[in-house]
């Protein structure tokens, strides 16, 4: 590979160099960086879960989870895509056509690729990210390090995990708060809302007795909040909203950048959380104003590129403001991603975790990983691994997939 190619790829992963700048100093390592190694393989496996998940927009039956394996050489990277939803009959190999598009590329040419493919809107971040994620995954374990000390990412606390509940039932809300209680996961739970005041207000006040008055309570409206003549109005709906025990909204309205700012002065010490004004990274970088919210939200699958993600987060935290780091109801090799992302960049809190009720597929093949859920409901890292850390008992996950395919 040509030198300023091999300058090109490096500044993309975030090492400095002269005249180069991202996210971390490691110049004992771009001698060592294997950047011309081959993507030689990539395999798929379907995993469908089963378990309802209920939005103001949708109800999700059944989701399709595709792992995603690339390998090039003897490292194998892991990745997930929450590719489509209620469709148990989904075309895995159909889906990952575009991935043919790597056979033969270097690690290198891979990102890059992948990278361009995106920011020209050819492919959306349901395709960018698991590839990306897989890719700096292998690259970790070619240079046999971990990927967010590439990065430049230095935090290392642990970051409390988000419990997420999506009933619009108040009897299977609740039941899902005990789930919770027995997963240790109780400092900070989600609730999903839908617009509407009544069923809003009964979910916060049941949850909010369930849990205490020590758990932060956030919701997520996904914009569902459209029967308002003004902001004074919608404010209205908010403050009632945290009178009855909620912390925090994420999304309650299809708001402009001003109409944020001014919402969140008019509701107080009621947190706003902005997620839909954050997609994708790069975009967001000249969109953010720390006067939106109080809290501010990286989702997984809208984000596209982690070079941006990753100047994103910083940006937000050096404004003095939260940073919550998103889910995509993932379930599998994803989750460690974005939890050990969440650490490295020192997050308010992650909800991207396993989830073992809805599906236990990947607590059942997985060798190695870096992340745990401790008891006091704080992901952390309990081994810095190699890239991401993950590794599969890859017989026992096509004995349990739905389906599964070599593409090449």
């Amino acid at each position: 590979m040509k030198d300023n190619s091999r300058r090109k790829f490096i500044n993309t992963l975030g090492i400095i160099i002269p005249g180069l700048v991202f996210a971390g100093t490691l110049p004992k390592y771009v001698s060592g960086l294997n950047v011309d190694a081959k993507i030689d393989g990539v395999s798929l496996y379907l995993v469908n879960v089963k378990k309802a998940r209920n939005f103001s927009h949708s109800t999700w039956h059944n989701r399709q989870h595709i792992f995603v394996k690339i390998q090039s050489g003897k490292h194998i990277g892991w990745a997930e895509s929450l590719a489509n939803k209620n469709d148990l009959n989904f075309n895995i190999a159909k889906w990952g056509d575009f991935l043919n598009d790597l056979k033969g590329m270097t690690i290198s040419e891979g990102i890059e690729y992948t990278r361009d493919k995106f920011i020209s809107r050819k492919w959306n971040a349901k395709k960018s990210e698991p590839v990306l994620i897989a890719l700096y995954d292998i690259l970790g374990k070619i240079v046999n390090t971990p990927t967010i000390e590439l990065w430049g990412l230095d935090k290392r606390e642990p970051v409390p995990g988000l419990f997420c509940i999506l009933e619009r039932d108040i009897d299977q809300a609740l039941a899902q708060a005990e789930i919770a209680k027995k997963q240790n996961l109780t400092t900070h739970v989600k609730v999903k809302m839908f617009g509407d005041t009544k069923i809003d207000l009964a979910l916060t006040v049941a949850l909010r007795k369930s849990f205490g008055k020590d758990t932060f309570i956030m919701a997520d409206a996904n914009r569902g909040y459209k029967q308002w003549k003004n902001l004074d109005e919608l404010a209205t709906s908010m403050k009632n909203l945290h009178a009855a025990g909620l912390d925090a909204m994420e999304d309650p309205a299809e708001l402009t950048v001003e109409q944020w700012g001014v919402l969140q002065t008019k509701v107080g010490n009621f947190a706003l959380i902005p997620d839909r004004p954050m997609r994708p990274a790069y975009k967001a970088l000249d969109i953010f104003s720390p006067e939106m919210g109080v809290y501010f939200n990286i989702h997984p699958d809208t984000m596209g590129t982690f070079k941006e993600a990753v100047q994103l987060g910083k940006k937000i935290k050096s404004n003095n403001r939260g940073l919550m780091i998103g889910d995509s109801s993932l379930v599998g090799p994803a989750c460690t991603f974005w939890q050990q992302l969440a650490i490295g960049i020192g997050a308010s809190w992650v909800e991207a975790l396993e989830k073992p009720q809805e599906s236990t597929v990947f607590q059942e093949c997985v060798k190695q990983m870096s992340t745990v859920i401790n008891s006091q409901g704080k992901v952390e890292i309990t081994k810095l691994l190699p890239g991401f850390g993950v590794e599969m008992d890859e017989v026992k996950l096509k004995s349990l997939s739905d389906a599964y395919t070599q593409l090449f």
